[in-house]
This record gives structure tokens, sequence and C-alpha cells, in this order.
């Protein structure tokens, strides 16, 4: 059996769990622990990730076996002590590969992304960019060419990945002696901060034991405020991604001087060249200087409606992750995309992903792209997956359920009272 089929159920109950329990603690402390448009921007960042990571996926895996083969400077056997050092390792590598993305920026643009969100809570363990695959990938490698076995590599780098959601969490406090062995919510809390003293600090993922070694540890004294500096008032997971490398390119064009079009890929995030200023900050303040929250505002309506609009694309998300699956281990990009199922998939995340965040925005031509959306996607079912043996089952229940949203999307949208969803005006509000 496909370990995935038991891994991927198996995370989305363990992810359940711990939104409602978040929810749960929140609300006994009278905190606002999650924003509906801010965390399904988080989800949508991390389908797109993972959507990416099908294709990348196949070229670093050849790359980690074919350097493991044909490169490895030592034969390490596979055991509990290699795991152990395995993992220790691979902390020790996510630990530098982590602080130098705060510090070099062209991997600063591929981590930001992490850091934009203005709330802490498990979802923003998935905001994350398909770049920031890339670029882990080429630290990563080096564990095969010392010689780590490739599966000894991939599952404890998926350990440090779920561990995440541990660290993830504003409703957990000190937790005493762990404090100084592993990576606790309180450190994190820290790092996500945007207060200068708590800024650049904790970069561990599991053992906060390098941040004491490195000279990077800071306590948390006061519950900090989260996001990053120059603040972010998009929904839109597209923008979220590529927003840093938009400013970096801009900041490249401007500047006169080769070596500073240079400079402005590698130097630090604070870092800008004598001829170019700084792009001015996209939040607002009140009347004392105090920054505002930026906060996509809709109706409760509206926000069901985005909720059961978006069980289409998770579907396909999903559906897309187990055929991926299904198809082993030994294919190809080529292989990936000649497959008309896999292409199909594809477009309908990428397309709805765009469609939603607009939806969540107001912008004018949400509902007409809505609609567009609900229309294909039952064509695209019975047209792309006639081969399958349900087909018939799979597209009646799709154009069923497309009509269903489209009768409500309607209703929402001639509806007088409403003021939001698929109203034609974009709607940021500032608390």
């Amino acid at each position: 059996m496909n370990p995935l089929l038991i891994l991927i159920p198996a995370l989305v109950i363990l992810i359940t769990v711990l939104v409602l329990f978040e929810i749960k603690i929140g609300k006994k402390k009278n905190i606002q622990i999650y924003n509906f448009s801010d965390s399904v921007t988080n989800f949508f960042c991390g389908m797109l990730e993972r959507v990416f990571d099908v294709f990348f996926s196949v070229i670093a895996l050849f790359v980690f076996y074919y350097v493991y083969e044909h490169y490895a400077i030592f034969n390490i056997p596979s055991n509990a002590f290699t795991w152990i050092i395995g993992l220790l390792l691979t902390d020790f590598i996510a630990y530098w590969f982590h602080r130098w993305s705060h510090q070099i920026n062209f991997l600063w643009a591929a981590h930001i992304v992490h850091h934009q969100s203005e709330d802490l809570n498990i979802t923003t363990v998935f905001r994350v960019s398909f770049f920031a695959v890339i670029f882990r990938a080429c630290f990563f490698v080096w564990m095969a060419f010392i010689g780590f076995d490739v599966f000894i590599i991939v599952t404890t780098s998926l350990f440090l990945g779920i561990y995440q959601l541990f660290t993830h969490s504003r409703v957990i406090g000190n937790l005493g002696i762990i404090e100084y062995f592993l990576t606790t919510p309180s450190h994190h809390r820290v790092h996500h901060a945007r207060n200068e003293k708590y800024m650049d600090r904790n970069y561990a993922h599991i053992f906060i034991f390098w941040d004491r070694i490195f000279g990077t540890f800071k306590e948390e004294e006061e519950e900090p405020k989260y996001g990053i500096t120059s603040g972010f008032d998009r929904a839109n997971a597209y923008n979220a991604t590529f927003s840093y490398w938009k400013n970096l390119v801009i900041r490249a064009r401007k500047t006169q001087k080769l070596k500073d079009k240079i400079k402005v890929f590698i130097k630090g995030p604070r870092w800008t060249p004598d001829d170019v200023d700084h792009l001015d900050p996209v939040f607002s303040t009140d009347n004392n200087g105090e920054r505002l929250r930026q906060e996509f505002k809709l109706s409760l309506e509206s926000k069901w409606y985005t909720f059961f609009s978006t069980i289409i694309t998770i579907v396909c998300f999903l559906s897309l992750m187990g055929y991926k699956s299904s198809l082993g281990d030994n294919i190809s990009i080529i292989n990936l995309l000649s497959n008309h199922h896999v292409v199909i998939l594809l477009l309908i995340i990428l397309f709805s992903i765009y469609v939603h965040t607009r939806t969540i925005e107001s912008k004018k031509n949400a509902f007409i792209l809505e609609l567009v959306r609900l229309v294909c996607i039952p064509i695209c079912v019975f047209f792309g997956f006639k081969d399958i043996e349900y087909v018939l089952i799979l597209s009646s229940i799709s154009f069923c359920y497309s009509a269903f949203l489209i009768a409500w999307g309607i209703r929402i949208l001639f509806k007088k009272e409403n003021s939001n969803g698929f109203s034609k005006n974009t709607e940021l509000q500032l608390k």
C-alpha cells in the first residue's frame, strides 16, 4: 500500500483537530486566532507549493538518488544511530537555510511569503512559496553527497515539516524545561515578530540549541506583533508568491550601477542602492501612529460560499496528489505533463485559486470568473475523464454541485444588503 494513502488522511485529521483546539482555546482567552481571508490565503499558498512540488519532486528525487549513487563520499548504513545523526544534520542544515533566507534577498523573496500574515496559527505553516522548495533542495542534496540514504533525508525533512504544526501556535504557553532543548511555540512566536527586538531570531526548526550556540536566540517577553515590517494587503496567493520578486526587479532596474543590480539580490532585505528608495509600506496608521490591521471583510454568507466553492478545488488537489502517487516513483516530468488527467486537474487548481482570491478581494470580475470556472469544471470532468469507469456519476455530481453554487452566487450578487463577496468594490477593512 502507498504510504500516502495513510499519511494524507492522517494529516488532514491532525490539522483539523489542531485548528479546532486553537479556536476553542482562543475563545476562552478572548483572542482572535483566525482571520478568514488570511487563513484561506495560507491554504492556497500551500496548495500552490504542493502542486509545484508534484513536478519538482520528480527532478529533486532524481538528483538526490544520482548524487547518492555516484558521488557519495561515505557509505553510511541505515540504523538507529544514523537516523538520529540524520535528524540532527537535517535540522542543522535547516537552521542555516532558514537563517540565510532572512539575510540574502533572493532567498528572502522565497521565504517572505511565510511571514506576510499578521496572524500566527496552524494555517501559517502552509503559507510557503514554491521557490523555497527549489532552494531547500539545493541545501539538502549535500546530505546525499555525504552518504545519507535518500529515504532518511526525505523522512527527516518530512518530520521537520510536521513538527511545524506544533510550533505555529499562539495558545501554547511556556513549556518549562523543554524550552531549553526543543523549539517551542514561544520561541517561534518570537521568530515571526516584526518587533525590532525580536527580529531575525530563533531560526531553529526542532532543536533550539542551534540558536543558543550560534547567538540568534531570543526569549519571548511579551506577545509579538506579527507580519512583515512593510505590510501586505492582498489575499491573492499569486501576489503573495511574486510580490517581493517584483520589488527586487524594480530596484535592480532603477539602480544605475551593475554591481548594485547584483547586490539587490544577494544583500539583505534592509539594503537598497543609494540611488533607489525603498518602496513605500502598504499599511495605514491610526491617529496615534499605530499600525492598523489589514483585513478583507466578508459577510458570513460569502464566507460559507467561499468554503463550499473551495471544496471542488480541494477535491481536485487531493486527486492530483493521489494520481501522481499512483503513477509510482519511476516517472518523469514528460510522463506527468503528457497525462491529460494530470494536466486537467492542474489547470482547474491553478485557475480556481486565482478565482477564489479575487472573490475574497471582491474584485469587479470575480463572479464572471467564478461562473466560467463552475461551467467549465463539469465539462472538463465529462470529456477529460471519459476513460474513468464512473465518469457519468462524477460529471453528474460536479454538474449539480456547480449549478448549486451558481444559484447561490447569483443570490449573493444581487442581495441588496450585501456589500461584500461578489460586490463591485474592493473592501479592505482596517482595524
